[in-house]
């Protein structure tokens, strides 16, 4: 019972973070065979196994604004998973690049900036993630058959997600990151491409940051990591981790920028 309402509480704060994305988002019904790979798909009803209620009263608005946004959003992933989970990234990235140039003390927005770590976390750290996430519950869940709920299973995630993917995921974000820094200025600013700059100046930020980012990164992710992958089930895992990101973007931020 403890267990259940630390889980609750934890989606109560998903669920307020969320909800001005929720109610941008569409809800259509999935056509059959779709969203096959790696992307987790929610079961046909996950609003009422998370409420324990019915899910088309909660979108109905019968358990109020909070609840029926839920639904909104927990229906997006169900149909859209992929595209939703982006849409969410983007949202916390902005958020994330917002707080560091305020507590960097910009005295003028760098919109150019903020859009190119929302890029860099659309289109490859969401996706990447996805991919992982799927692959780490394969691995540890059907391979190992190692329960999610588990000790065992949830240090095997864990053990996954911040010794095998979290170097790879750091490792990409300087590179994409600085990809799409170039691609930028060179678009928006005149600035000319070259490549050879870019690889140097991408070997040069991973010689200063990368072990110092990478210590971050555990500090930052290893306790909330073990809620996600004990509490948390396998389609709102991305979600959850977003959520946790938005204060990894303001680190992701200060540190790429500097």
């Amino acid at each position: 019972r403890s267990t259940t309402r630390r889980y609750m509480s934890l989606r109560r704060v998903i669920v307020l973070l969320l909800v001005p994305l929720a109610a941008s988002l569409p809800c259509q019904r999935p056509s059959l065979g779709s969203h096959k790979g790696l992307v987790h798909r929610v079961p046909r009803c996950p609003i009422a196994a998370l409420r324990g209620g019915s899910a088309s009263a909660a979108e109905d608005g019968g358990g109020g604004i909070v609840q029926s946004q839920w639904a909104r959003y927990m229906r997006a992933l169900d149909d859209n998973p992929l595209r939703t989970k982006m849409a969410t990234g983007a949202v916390l990235a902005a958020t994330g690049d917002l707080i560091a140039q305020l507590l960097e003390g910009s005295t003028s927005f760098a919109l150019r900036r903020l859009l190119n770590l929302v890029a860099v976390n659309v289109l490859y750290v969401t996706p990447f993630l996805c991919a992982t996430y799927a692959a780490n519950e394969w691995a540890v869940g059907s391979k190992l058959r190692l329960g999610a709920g588990s000790t065992a299973g949830t240090a095997a995630r864990l053990i996954f997600d911040q010794f095998v993917n979290a170097p790879i995921v750091v490792l990409g974000f300087f590179c994409s990151f600085g990809l799409v820094s170039a691609l930028s200025a060179a678009a928006f600013a005149g600035e000319p491409f070259s490549l050879a700059a870019l690889v140097s100046s991408v070997v040069i930020k991973l010689q200063n940051e990368y072990v110092g980012t990478m210590m971050s990164n555990w500090k930052i992710w290893i306790p909330p990591q073990l809620v996600n992958f004990a509490l948390m089930p396998p389609p709102l895992r991305v979600p959850f981790a977003s959520l946790v990101a938005l204060v990894w973007n303001v680190v992701l931020a200060l540190v790429a920028n500097r």
